[in-house]
């Protein structure tokens, strides 16, 4: 699906999904933690927009890195993307690139 404003990312109960942000500006999104029917969901930003995009997770951040690791940011390119995967009730990234974590 396309996101194309700032808000909650929907989470699918089982399977993949790819999400193409085409907002013209920084978009905002929010990932809720995974639950424990979630296991395996993964899911993929992609950015067809020049903005520096952010995913925060709030919890324990990506890669169970609390703080240090909620917010992902995309460097502002066009084809900045990444891949998370539900595993034990956080979000672990399998493939990034031009994204940091903070």
């Amino acid at each position: 699906g396309d996101i194309s404003a700032d808000g909650a990312v929907t989470i699918p109960d089982s399977g993949e999904i790819t999400y193409i942000i085409t907002k013209g500006s920084a978009a905002a999104l929010t990932l809720a933690a995974p639950s424990t029917d979630q296991e395996g969901v993964e899911i993929s930003f992609e950015s067809m927009t020049a903005f520096a995009h952010t995913v925060t997770v709030a919890t324990a951040g990506f890669n169970d890195l609390g703080a240090s690791g909620d917010v992902a940011t995309f460097s502002g390119a066009k084809g900045d993307h990444m891949t998370v995967k539900a595993k034990l009730g956080d979000w672990m990234i399998t493939a990034r690139y031009g994204i940091t974590l903070s």
